[in-house]
């Protein structure tokens, strides 16, 4: 057969069947040329004419799959797409066909947000109004920080399950945990501010400048919301100010923060400028649009955050993001319209914003906030001193540590935590393989960080503390993924699996945690704010849940290990108490532990105790008989007093650390019943 017959049956096989009618040429086309100038129904009886337009579907159907998993990792980032898959076809199987039609739009929607929702019988056991909140008073100490050390909590807020709260509360509905009645706080922030002492303003004048320094040298390396000559040019006056009113907030709240984060001596005199700074704000701030008023917002709320106002920060930062989405900064402009420099500043801004937000909503357990319609890129991996007002192009990026390179690596955590923060809102348990998947991400982020991450290369502290930071966050949000089910172990009274298992790796990342923290804090003297604030923070999250273990399960053969990093918990924690009275406070906590549980530890030359074993009241706390009086909170005064406990400005996990307290009331009790039932005798260890 010739080449020309062969081109011939092709056209004929490929021939359309009205052209093969009319026997005229066919262009082959889904809607072949006759038949669409005709009018005519153009189909296609042969066979490999079906299996040639079969095959051009396929691979359009093809590339629409994998256009649309492109789409959605960019526009739906928290989103698992087999999850939201499986959710839409188990939904599908569940609903009738005459329900399909009006729920259709409900489901899509319930895909297409950034969360997914609770089951559907699940009901807040609280009274809605009791979350309500005042956060009012100047710093008076009605409401802490931390959460748990509140005189008279009431009126907190609400909280999720995956807040230091949400453990409290369910501690609390242990038989272990007994109200608190004579324990009040203490704090020189009743104090007179100003110490009492005049300055001068030559003084003064040289304060702020210190200040200044503090800000960029112990926060702007972690949280670059500001660019360091443009700032220090519109003080001196080299540059013009923000004229639409932000500056005053603005050059106050820095000024606050840099006297926060220098401190070393748990002074007050950032006080007044955060006051000054709040002066000026007003309602017309709703009505203006800025950049340097959401720089300014964001900073005030990450103020008032670390000043015991959690909740107040929470809708101020609520404004800030707000303002930011309506100046577009959640969007990427390019040249000309935009410099380089400028984009650069507000991608900073952007992303400074998000991981604010991003952990207050994991810190008080609030839904996550969505990237949908966010493509604004990262901060370029340059230094301040690379980037010029009337630049062309951005510099290449560098490859060690810079100004920026901090907030790179908590984006990207960040973002895993949107993660998890809509797994534990979805499903309040997670299965035990979507933990370890997720703490597999948290693995991968470590592993993909630049090779300045690792602790073994030194670096500069202004480097060295925001690194270190940023990998005690990651401790602490995988002890958010796995501790759920320590807590479930608990509650069901089963033994803890330490070997392997979300309980193993919850307490992995406590004591890689705890270890982290005190090994750093054993070979530094560095004790300011800056630092002290985020350590006392995590090593107590870390630390309660060693606490938690030592107090459930004494006889367990890692008590004793649990017992030492608790030890070592307590003292760093007293050393960090000069710049940070909370610090004291939480190592009280743990101390009492220590203290009164010596009598229920088994020292490590005797057998463990069986359940059977312990010591009767407390066996009886753990391991209620059937005829025990069912236990209710309330009868013991928790209502008014344990219900509503403020989350705290240290991320709200501080809260675990009441348990602590509670626990202390139990040892006393116990202590004295073992003192009356059994007069001379003791419990081994």
């Amino acid at each position: 057969m010739d080449i020309s017959q062969s081109r011939r049956i092709l056209r004929k096989t490929f021939a359309c069947d009205e052209c093969k009618r009319r026997k005229i040429r066919c262009s082959g086309n889904e809607n072949c040329n006759n038949c669409r100038r005709d009018a005519r129904s153009c189909r296609y009886s042969s066979p490999s004419q079906r299996l040639s337009t079969l095959q051009r579907r396929l691979n359009e159907s093809e590339r629409l799959r994998a256009d649309m998993e492109r789409a959605w990792a960019i526009y739906l980032p928290t989103v698992d797409l087999q999850d939201a898959l499986h959710t839409v076809r188990s939904q599908n199987d569940s609903i009738t066909a005459t329900q399909q039609g009006p729920h259709r739009q409900k489901h899509l929607s319930d895909v297409t947000h950034a969360t997914e929702q609770p089951p559907a019988g699940f009901v807040e056991p609280s009274n809605a109004e009791d979350y309500e909140f005042d956060e009012s008073q100047d710093f008076d100490n009605s409401t802490d920080g931390m959460g748990f050390l509140t005189v008279d909590p009431h009126k907190a807020g609400y909280t999720g399950p995956q807040s230091g709260i949400a453990a409290l509360k369910f501690l609390q509905s242990l038989p272990l945990y007994l109200p608190l009645t004579s324990f009040s706080p203490l704090s020189c922030l009743d104090d007179d501010i100003d110490g009492g002492t005049a300055c001068t303003a030559q003084q003064r004048r040289a304060d702020v400048l210190r200040y200044l320094d503090d800000y960029f040298a112990f926060y702007h390396p972690a949280y670059p919301i500001l660019h360091e000559g443009t700032f220090r040019a519109r003080v001196s006056g080299a540059l013009a100010k923000p004229r639409d009113g932000s500056w005053p907030i603005l050059y106050n709240i820095v000024l606050a923060i840099g006297a926060f984060v220098g401190d070393s001596q748990g002074t007050k005199v950032d006080i007044p400028f955060f006051k000054e700074a709040r002066k000026h704000l007003s309602m017309d701030v709703l009505e203006k649009g800025s950049l340097s008023y959401v720089q300014a917002i964001v900073l005030m709320a990450n103020y008032m955050q670390k000043r015991n106002k959690p909740n107040a920060a929470f809708i101020v930062i609520g404004i800030g993001w707000s303002m930011a989405l309506a100046i577009g900064l959640h969007r990427e402009f390019g040249m000309p319209s935009t410099s380089p420099f400028t984009m650069e500043i507000r991608r900073r801004v952007w992303w400074t914003l998000f991981v604010f937000v991003s952990g207050v909503q994991l810190t008080l357990g609030r839904p996550a906030v969505s990237l949908v319609g966010v493509n604004v890129h990262l901060p370029a991996n340059v230094d301040d001193h690379d980037l010029a007002v009337d630049m062309d192009e951005l510099p290449e990026c560098g490859t060690g540590p810079t100004i920026t390179s901090c907030l790179i690596a908590q984006v990207n955590l960040a973002k895993i935590a949107n993660v998890v923060q809509v797994e534990l809102l979805t499903h309040h348990l997670p299965t035990q393989q979507k933990a370890a998947d997720l703490e597999q991400r948290i693995h991968t982020w470590y592993q993909e960080l630049p090779p300045h991450f690792g602790l073994s290369i030194p670096l500069e502290p202004r480097f060295d503390i925001p690194r270190r930071v940023l990998l005690w966050r990651s401790f602490h949000l995988r002890i958010v993924i796995n501790r759920p089910f320590l807590f479930q172990s608990i509650a069901a009274k089963s033994e803890l699996t330490t070997s392997t298992g979300p309980v193993a790796a919850c307490l992995t990342a406590a004591d890689e945690c705890v270890a982290s923290i005190c090994s750093f804090l054993e070979s530094t003297s560095n004790r300011r704010r800056g630092l002290t604030w985020y350590a006392t923070c995590w090593l107590l999250t870390a630390s309660f849940v060693q606490a938690t273990c030592y107090i459930y399960e004494p006889a367990h053969s890692l008590a004793q290990t649990w017992k030492c990093q608790i030890q070592r918990a307590v003292n760093c924690l007293g050393s960090l108490g000069s710049s940070h009275d909370m610090a004291l406070r939480a190592r009280d906590v743990l101390q009492n532990i220590l203290e009164h549980g010596h009598g229920i530890a088994v020292p490590s030359d005797m057998a463990p105790y069986a359940s059977s074993q312990l010591p009767g009241s407390f066996r009886a706390l753990w391991f209620p008989t059937n005829d025990q009086q069912t236990f209710k909170p309330n009868t013991l005064g928790l209502d008014d007093n344990m219900s509503g406990y403020a989350p705290g400005s240290f991320n709200a996990e501080f809260l675990d650390a009441a348990g602590g307290l509670m626990i202390q009331n139990f040892f006393d009790n116990y202590s004295e019943e073992r003192a009356q039932n059994a007069p001379g005798s003791s419990i081994p260890g």
